[in-house]
């Protein structure tokens, strides 16, 4: 049986990747078993800390410093890798092409975390690379059942297996939508990186008008400040930046709303569902599997169509007007079939078998 796991995570941002770490950490709950290697990050340190984890910073001026860095802590560590049975995990694209040397040094296969969608360019350079790289783990592990079907049918012998992400539901309690909203004064959520591929232009776009509904941006990302800017005119843009404990926050929202233009698993929706929001989604591959094929089709929209976008948020301010309940029986069989296939020991005991097994 391993009982420690090393993840290796390259990237110099606080994102969904860095979140999915101390999720990850909260979720296998072995403390100092699970380390972190990656460049300096307060929030993902901190969120290590805070789940009993360790954290080792990597130094470096830039991206071909740190991933040096990692190399020669690989190499430095590889005793103690083998006496511990280890579990090694690359989280991302970014960290899966060190497979190779990972396997060189060690000896040992890692696992690769696979978050994101695949380039519809499949020979490109980096997608090659990216291939290749896969061939040297034990496992890859894709986020989402939409991405591990994509890495079948890019290469049908790999290894994949898909292990939906999870919320903890335990931090969101009961709450119960009222029958009466007014459909106007509907307060909107929208969460995660604020950049140009989550959408956030023509979320501004399409809710900058005098009877837009108030928009409350979380998150940090290269727009916040041009959000800023806009929202100096515009009192119903509000950004609150990043928040700890986002829950307490989407307690006094109605509406979620995610623009983006590709996802391989959306946090950000399956927290709006289970803090009880009705959730306004782009049309991506992602967003139909988190939410099921009974969604309604009118809450969705094609990602940056600005005028769909609309119709879907009056669509969505209907359903909450609406006397007969609609909306809560909506978010409430959402949130079922998220408990069903995305519930934390699910996720618990599958990881404990991809990662904590004898090697």
């Amino acid at each position: 049986m391993k009982d420690y796991i090393y993840i290796f995570s390259p990237p110099q941002v606080f994102g969904g990747a860095e979140v999915y770490q101390i999720r990850l950490a909260e979720l296998m709950d072995i403390r100092q078993k699970f380390t972190v290697i990656s460049p300096a990050s307060l929030g993902l340190q901190s969120g290590i800390n805070k789940a009993g984890g360790c954290f080792i910073e990597l130094n470096g001026s830039d991206g071909v410093a740190i991933r040096l860095a990692f190399v020669r802590w690989l190499w430095s560590n590889r005793k103690t890798i083998d006496q511990r049975a280890a579990a090694i995990v690359l989280n991302g694209r970014g960290a899966a092409y060190f497979a190779p040397i990972v396997k060189f040094i060690t000896g040992m296969a890692p696992v690769i975390i696979c978050h994101t969608e695949l380039n519809s360019q499949r020979f490109e350079v980096k997608e090659w690379l990216f291939g290749r790289a896969l061939r040297f783990a034990r496992q890859a592990v894709a986020v989402s059942e939409t991405v591990a079907v994509q890495h079948n049918n890019r290469w049908p012998t790999l290894p994949i297996r898909a292990i939906p992400n999870w919320i903890d539901s335990a931090l969101y309690g009961e709450r119960h939508i009222s029958a009466r909203l007014n459909p106007i004064s509907v307060d909107i959520a929208v969460i995660g990186r604020l950049a140009e591929n989550k959408g956030i232009i023509d979320i501004l776009a399409a809710c900058s008008e005098a009877d837009s509904p108030t928009v409350n941006f979380y998150g940090e990302g290269p727009l916040r400040k041009t959000i800023e800017e806009i929202a100096l005119r515009i009192p119903g843009l509000i950004v609150h930046g990043h928040v700890e404990e986002l829950w307490q926050y989407l307690s006094h929202h109605a509406i979620l709303l995610s623009a983006s233009y590709s996802e391989s698993f959306s946090y950000s929706v399956a927290e709006g569902i289970y803090a009880g929001l009705l959730c306004v989604v782009s049309d991506i591959p992602a967003h139909r599997e988190l939410l099921g094929p009974a969604y309604p089709d009118e809450l969705f929209f094609s990602p940056g169509d600005q005028q769909g976008l609309r119709a879907a948020l009056a669509a969505a301010r209907s359903y909450l007007a609406c006397t007969d309940g609609s909306a809560a029986d909506v978010i409430g069989m959402v949130k079922a079939r998220m408990q069903a296939r995305n519930g934390s020991d699910q996720a618990r005991d599958d990881y404990r078998d991809v990662l904590l097994k004898a090697r």
